[in-house]
């Protein structure tokens, strides 16, 4: 019973972190195709086309991403620096149905990025003074897949089974504390127990290298 106490436990904790991970991903490389096509426009503008409909477009399409907190503060600002650049190239160019439109859109954006910009900071308030949560929660997250992911594809080169490159990931875990081996052993567990793998002796072995991770300082 308390393996299977401890296997769901575990389970809830991976899924949750899983969709987390999934949505952010896809949150973030959303806003990021945005600002490339804005960027691609700007461009277009500095070399003497006239992108005044399209330009048009992005704004229906993105502006709501600021109400919805979709930016963060540096993206806001890259954003600012693209629409200056466009303002101007729009105000050289010939005259455009669409130019009027571009002037009240692009004001009525940087109303509402300094509004969004002080909401983001009044909310990362506590994040920042947080002893446990780093300053930029989402972007060392992002890193910290990155590496577990890097450590998964080196773990694995060599084994002809998960649970081999399990096995050497809780190895590592314990033998060196660390943080990526403990969470690429963790997603390991949760996908060999939905597929019906016998997991047990795992689960036990990874929580008392979590154990140790913790007793040594390090934070999860």
């Amino acid at each position: 019973m308390k393996y299977e106490d401890t296997l769901q436990s575990l389970e809830r904790l991976v899924e949750s972190f899983l969709e987390r991970a999934l949505d952010l991903k896809e949150n973030r490389l959303a806003v990021l195709d945005g600002m490339n096509r804005l960027d691609d426009l700007a461009q277009a503008c500095r070399g003497g086309s006239d992108v005044s409909p399209q330009v048009s477009e992005w704004f229906e399409e993105h502006h709501s991403w600021l109400s919805e907190g979709r930016f963060r503060p540096g993206d806001v600002r890259r954003v600012e620096r693209m629409l200056s650049e466009i303002e101007e190239s729009v105000k050289a160019a010939t005259a455009s149905s669409d130019k009027e439109r571009i002037d009240v859109e692009i004001e009525r954006w940087r109303e509402t990025s300094r509004s969004a910009v002080r909401r983001m900071t009044l909310k990362r308030g506590p994040e920042q003074r947080s002893e446990q949560v780093p300053a930029d929660s989402i972007t060392q997250f992002g890193r910290l897949l990155a590496r577990t992911s890097g450590l998964f594809v080196e773990l694995s080169g060599d084994k002809k089974h998960l649970m081999s490159t399990l096995n050497k990931a809780i190895e590592i875990a314990a033998a060196q504390k660390s943080n990526e081996a403990l969470l690429l052993s963790a997603c390991i567990i949760y996908y060999l127990k939905q597929n019906g793998y016998k997991v047990e002796p795992y689960v036990k072995r990874l929580r008392e290298a979590e154990k140790q991770f913790t007793m040594s300082g390090n934070r999860v």
